[in-house]
């Protein structure tokens, strides 16, 4: 997995074409959040779920399924007074969502992500894998391990999402 640091750089990156009358600080703020909440399954390990199992980490909550629900939730609780907007919302919500599971399949390490969740729980990453993958835990985190991982991400994420950011604000600004 990418770490919780990362997720969130997606959807702040994305937000730059989401029209400015849509746009606020609350949908940056919930896209951001619906990108970290699928690893919320770590929590299952306390409770004795095995990764490999369909409840366990990198699966239901990382599928298309579990991104759809929680977009499709969220917007109409939270955005229910957005007039004509709701695709918009939602469709940037389910990208926030997503981009975690692509994070993760472009990761070095893990059992994969069940991306077709609840249908199957067959585990998928990218065939090309170049993000070094986080640990799980904070000790852990700050080590060498979690200096080559924030290196990676740097390379493979933060780097990428500020020139899609940056292509955006110049299409916006003056185009």
């Amino acid at each position: 997995m990418c770490s919780v640091l990362t997720h969130p750089v997606v959807p702040v990156a994305l937000s730059v074409f989401i029209p400015k009358e849509i746009l606020s600080p609350t949908l940056i703020i919930v896209a951001a959040a619906c990108s970290v909440i699928p690893d919320l399954d770590v929590i299952g390990f306390k409770f004795g779920i095995r990764y490999n199992h369909m409840l366990g980490h990198r699966g239901l909550s990382h599928s298309i399924f579990f991104a759809v629900a929680l977009a499709a939730m969220l917007t109409f609780t939270l955005f229910r007074s957005s007039q004509g907007d709701h695709w918009v919302i939602f469709l940037f919500l389910l990208l926030s969502t997503l981009s975690h599971s692509i994070l993760d399949m472009l990761t070095n390490g893990g059992l994969g992500v069940a991306l077709l969740a609840p249908l199957s729980n067959e585990r998928y990453f990218f065939p090309w894998r170049p993000i070094e993958v986080s640990p799980i835990g904070v000790v852990s985190f700050l080590s060498s391990w979690g200096v080559r991982v924030m290196l990676s991400e740097l390379r493979w994420v933060w780097l990428p999402s500020a020139l899609v950011f940056t292509i955006g604000y110049i299409v916006r600004r003056y185009g």
